[in-house]
């Protein structure tokens, strides 16, 4: 199963929505009649966040201690590759009856398992994650359902300039490839029929779309790893009564990143690092004034 294609057909908010909640490490639940296209679409999924290391239920963990180990070396370990878990659909029963936390874990389970089964799966879900979105995949259709959250609530921005950057860069790319090859046919007595062959890119197309959103992200966690090591640096410094609060776009111009907002990053630090640095960013008003010092300074 393509799943960026289908991604492709999705409304823009579901996609955006899709994105968030990977980089934001909500559990994501896939579910459908087929295991083959559920497992096939938890891969893709996991491919798309590789910032991560990941680790596979049943295979790489089977208890739930083995699972707490893994989470507490991230706690002592800033710098080591932050994880997440994907969970396949043969193994989810088994895993809701040993775990205990599911953060940031990619679940897939099959409407085709014996009912007792499903209701319990079902059941326990709901149970244990308060905050997940569920992505249900049909024959002919694909649908989103976000539970525990208020999408009116979740800010979007980050998610929908990085689709944009998507689609821009691969048409892009897609258009200089044709004209070095229409450059190389022109005025040639090349079949029309060989002509279209030649410019059809639609393999490539799929893996640049596939690389580029790869380097978005990338790009967006490293930006907010820059920040992270600021702000820690500046949280450390506060333990001495030292004034340590930053202006919002000193930071953004310091990370050299600047498609996201302040309050996305500090979101995602927290997310990502379990530490919460929203004291350090200075209000508005101040900010402003200390921006523009800095500005003065170079």
């Amino acid at each position: 199963m393509n799943f960026l294609k289908i991604l492709d057909e999705l409304k823009k908010k579901y996609t955006s929505l899709i994105l968030y909640c990977l980089l934001d490490r909500v559990p994501i639940v896939v579910k459908g009649d087929d295991p083959f296209d559920i497992d096939d679409v938890l891969i893709e999924l996991s491919n798309i966040v590789d910032f991560r290391k990941e680790f596979v239920f049943n295979v790489d963990f089977v208890s739930n201690r083995e699972y707490e180990n893994l989470i507490n070396n991230e706690n002592i370990d800033y710098n080591s590759q932050r994880i997440f878990v994907r969970c396949p659909q043969n193994v989810t029963l088994l895993a809701l009856k040993k775990i205990n936390s599911f953060r940031g874990w990619l679940i897939g389970f099959s409407t085709s398992m014996i009912k007792e089964d499903l209701n319990l799966v079902e059941t326990q879900l709901s149970k244990e994650l308060k905050k997940f979105l569920i992505i249900t995949l049909n024959r002919n259709h694909i649908s989103i359902k976000l539970e525990g959250f208020d999408l009116k609530e979740i800010d979007l921005s980050l998610e929908n300039t990085i689709l944009r950057k998507i689609s821009e860069d691969t048409e892009k790319s897609i258009a200089r490839m044709k004209r070095v090859v229409l450059e190389k046919i022109k005025n040639s007595t090349v079949e029309k029929s060989l002509i279209r062959t030649l410019l059809d890119f639609s393999v490539e197309k799929e893996e640049l779309k596939k690389n580029i959103f790869k380097k978005e992200l990338r790009n967006f966690h490293s930006g907010s790893k820059r920040a992270f090591f600021i702000l820690s640096r500046l949280n450390l410094l506060s333990k001495f009564e030292t004034t340590t609060t930053i202006g919002s776009k000193t930071l953004l111009e310091t990370i050299d990143y600047e498609d996201a907002s302040i309050e996305r990053i500090i979101s995602f630090i927290k997310d990502e690092w379990n530490e919460d640095f929203s004291n350090l960013i200075e209000n508005a008003k101040k900010a402003s004034i200390g921006d523009k010092i800095q500005s003065l300074w170079g």
